[in-house]
This record gives C-alpha cells, sequence and structure tokens, in this order.
C-alpha cells in the first residue's frame, strides 16, 4: 500500500511538472492540483468501468511501456554511437550542434510503437484494438504467443536497430560539428 502511495505522489508530484514543461503558467501549486484533478478523475472513471482490477493493472502497463520502450532504445542506439560528449551550450539553446527534432527518430518512435501495439493485448475492453497484428497474421491475440506482449520487445528492436542503421552519419556530423 505504501509503495502505491508513493507512486501515485510522485505521479501527481511529476505531471504538475510536466504542465509547467508544456507551457501552462499556473504556478507549482495550481498545477499540481490539476494533475491531482485530472488523475482523480481518471482513477474514478477506471473504479466505475472496470470490474477487474488486474486487467487494469495489465493492460494499461502494457501498452504505456510500448511507446517509452521504442523511445528508450531510439535514445540508446543514438548513445552507443557516440564516441564524444555532448556539447553542453548547443543542449541548451537552440541553433547549436543538434536539430530540434531528428525526424528519422520521430519515425522510429511511432513505427516502433505501432509495432509494438499491434503485437500486445490487453482484455480492457477499449484497448481492445491491441494485437491487431497478430489478427491480421490469423493469430488469436489473447492465446499462445498472441498472449505473451511480445510488442515491447518489438518496441525496443525497431527502436535499436532503428537508430543504429540510420543514425550513424548524422551522429558523425553532429561530433564534426562541435570540434
Amino acid at each position: 500500500g505504501l509503495s502505491l502511495v508513493s507512486a501515485l505522489v510522485l505521479t501527481i508530484y511529476s505531471a504538475g511538472f510536466t504542465l509547467d514543461a508544456a507551457g501552462v503558467r499556473l504556478g507549482r501549486r495550481w498545477s499540481t492540483l490539476i494533475a491531482g484533478a485530472a488523475i482523480a478523475v481518471v482513477g474514478g472513471v477506471l473504479a466505475l468501468t472496470v470490474t477487474d482490477l488486474s486487467t487494469v493493472v495489465r493492460g494499461i502497463p502494457t501498452a504505456l511501456s510500448v511507446p517509452v520502450a521504442a523511445w528508450v532504445w531510439v535514445f540508446s542506439g543514438e548513445m552507443m554511437l557516440r564516441t564524444r560528449r555532448f556539447h553542453q551550450p548547443s543542449l541548451v539553446r537552440r541553433g547549436g550542434v543538434y536539430p530540434d527534432w531528428r525526424w528519422v527518430n520521430v519515425a522510429l518512435l511511432v513505427g516502433g510503437t505501432l509495432v509494438g501495439l499491434g503485437l500486445i493485448s490487453s482484455e480492457l475492453p477499449w484497448l481492445g484494438w491491441e494485437g491487431y497484428l497478430f489478427r491480421l497474421g490469423g493469430i488469436d491475440p489473447r492465446a499462445g504467443i498472441g498472449a505473451s506482449n511480445i510488442g515491447v520487445v518489438a518496441a525496443l528492436a525497431v527502436g535499436l536497430v532503428g537508430a543504429l542503421v540510420s543514425a550513424p552519419g548524422a551522429v558523425r556530423r553532429q561530433e564534426a560539428a562541435r570540434a
């Protein structure tokens, strides 16, 4: 119980920072209050609509882990390619060595997420669309490999392999530009 309460407090606290970072300038107290209220509403909706809490505990974290896995391994793949430290002044201002976006990385994030979500399944009715790649292949998403949530690993693979294949040139140009 204590770990759940501490996780909830951390979530509310972090969500307040996220609102501030997104440009909603309400001040720390109000952004945390709004984030807490939003989390309370989501919790209330889940409590009223879900009859089996174990499906929520299995379904939502798995669905959230897919884009996180893709993002982490896109980032990790680029980090594996780097041979020099980051150019610190370029990290804190625009127009430095690093672009605002590497569109290939955004595409890898989206692609890894789409592949990953297509290879996981959930018992929650509103996540019933997950596992669409299994259904396209004639595999039951609720049994055997379909119930394995292999999509998280697939998202990892798309992110890592995609970054290792697409980023060497960009990383070398960034490292050469800062010299």
